[in-house]
């Protein structure tokens, strides 16, 4: 008997490329659906997103690095908020922590970061990037060998499925062990332009049987961005411009501090951070 599963991965609150992602991985088959992490923050709709996984099997959910640090923030906040990208994040977090609702905002504090997964014959290991560190630029492709079989230390697994760098990838341990990314539903990101133009979303169907992995299908799945952006603006998310930036040309701002800056004293995000942070403290 065959399982179809889909491992998706990264939409980072782009709630219309990950219901175009579940569209399609159902039309193909799909009766289970893995989520490796950082399904919210970044984008404007990530309750809704929760919410379509919500109506779907699935099976597991990972920490990703957004996840995380989002619940830190609501401990542990950084107050430097002379700092662009504090500021940045210290916004979406407010943004998320008024629109994700608390049933979903205490799931998110007991998500794992590394999980087994037994498939007919198979074991893989899932995981956002490494098993204990879910952040940083260890597993991008140009990485060496060593860093990728981390994955794989442990000699019973057959597949480790990682996420993260949002780039599709099929590659081997030194022991031949099969290691896979599915890239990004909300944010595919390519180093080359000409293959970056390409803004469909990206997922990983694979088909497991008695003989063991039949099929490992890379899908994209092209829709309309400006939907996103419209749900954007129509919800108060704080960073549009930004949003679109990414959405349409694959280039994150995340890190561009005089870019951010620029914007955080346009719409005066500085006193609402700061005005957030003395909330937080208070309650913490």
């Amino acid at each position: 008997m065959q399982q179809r599963i889909a491992v998706i991965s990264d939409s980072h609150g782009n709630s219309t490329a990950l219901q175009a992602v579940v569209s399609d991985a159902q039309k193909l088959g799909a009766n289970e659906f893995w989520s490796l992490g950082d399904m919210v923050l970044g984008g404007a709709t990530s309750e809704e997103c929760l919410q379509i996984l919500d109506q779907i099997n699935l099976t597991q959910v990972l920490l990703g690095n957004w996840e995380d640090n989002f619940s830190k923030e609501l401990t542990h906040p950084n107050y430097d908020i002379s700092d662009p990208s504090t500021v940045y994040f210290t916004m979406l977090v407010k943004f998320e922590s008024e629109h994700l609702s608390k049933e979903h905002q205490e799931k998110i504090k007991h998500l794992r970061m590394t999980v087994r997964k037994k498939v007919g014959k198979l074991i893989f290991s899932l995981t956002h990037n490494l098993p204990n560190y879910n952040f940083g630029h260890t597993l991008y492709p140009d990485q060496n060998q060593d860093n990728f079989d981390q994955l794989t230390l442990d000699q019973e697994i057959d597949i480790a499925i990682f996420a993260h760098i949002h780039s599709p990838l099929w590659r081997y341990s030194r022991t031949g062990q099969i290691i896979l990314n599915p890239g990004s539903v909300g944010r595919p990101w390519d180093p080359r332009g000409k293959l970056l133009q390409n803004r469909a979303a990206s997922y990983l169907l694979l088909t497991v049987s008695e003989n063991g992995l039949d099929d490992v299908n890379f899908r994209r799945v092209a829709y309309d961005p400006e939907i996103e952006l419209r749900k954007g603006k129509n919800n108060g998310f704080p960073y549009v411009e930004l949003e679109q930036k990414i959405l349409l040309t694959g280039n994150s701002s995340t890190h561009n501090r005089p870019l951010l800056k620029k914007i955080n004293a346009k719409h005066h995000y500085n006193e609402e951070a700061a005005e957030f942070l003395t909330q937080i403290k208070k309650i913490y």
